[in-house]
């Protein structure tokens, strides 16, 4: 199994390793930074290197709980030389301010309009959730949202990473009114839950990449929203 540098320190952006395994299209290490795509947030890219080699990161994926780096080629690549890893930490960070920015919305929401995220896709310019049960807001009631947000946001709310056994993570998530239905969806074999704390705003099981501190988001816009069926609404937001 790869050890997952991010998991403890999201701000890492290079790192040496040991490639463990090749594929036809990916490597696998014995260590990586690269975020895989999953929960909403998009795999990591970046670069590879060896004394001799500049290979590309177009993706990293997760499959069987291997943590594949899809690459351009694997040519000139052995199992058990060392290699050095550069993440493109400009898009990196961008999924990091609008994965914390999501957990802030998410939570506002679901104080304020009882409202439970559903679904969220995070992108590097357009990020959307989907809520429920929600009705259609105005613009004039997402822009005022959105400064209440904005208000939180700015407030430097410091972000924190711990580890938590199971029946502990959930018991201590259900105390924080946290969605603990979903977390029925972790197979049994994981032991320990990744907690994202928001000073005490806001708590959630999440294995996402997350800034240190609130004011690292910027500002958030919300752009539109899109009815996706009954009491279900899609809100697109950017932060800049």
């Amino acid at each position: 199994m790869t050890e997952r540098l991010y998991l403890v320190d999201c701000y890492i952006q290079d790192f040496a390793a040991i490639i463990k395994e090749i594929l036809p299209t990916g490597i696998i290490l014995d260590r990586s930074a690269f975020y895989p795509e999953s929960g909403g947030q998009l795999g990591d890219q970046g670069k590879l290197k060896t004394e001799n080699l500049e290979i590309i990161v177009k993706n990293t994926r997760q499959q069987r709980g291997k943590l594949i780096h899809e690459v351009e080629t694997i040519e000139g690549l052995e199992v058990g030389i060392e290699i050095k890893g550069e993440l493109n930490w400009v898009r990196r960070y961008q999924m990091m301010r609008a994965h914390t920015a999501q957990h802030c919305i998410s939570r506002f929401f679901q104080i304020n309009y009882s409202a439970e995220t559903v679904s969220n896709k995070l992108k590097t310019s357009i990020n959307r959730i989907d809520l429920s049960p929600l009705s259609k807001l105005s613009l004039e009631e997402l822009n005022e949202i959105a400064a209440q947000i904005n208000k939180l946001i700015s407030s430097n709310m410091p972000v924190s990473i711990s580890f938590l056994p199971r029946k502990e993570a959930i018991n201590f998530l259900r105390d924080k009114e946290y969605q603990t239905q979903y977390l029925g969806m972790v197979p049994k074999s994981v032991k320990e839950f990744r907690i994202i704390s928001i000073n005490n705003y806001d708590w959630a099981a999440c294995a996402g990449t997350h800034v240190q501190n609130t004011s690292e988001i910027g500002y958030i816009t919300f752009e539109k929203t899109v009815n996706k069926g009954k009491l279900r609404e899609r809100i697109y937001y950017s932060v800049s």
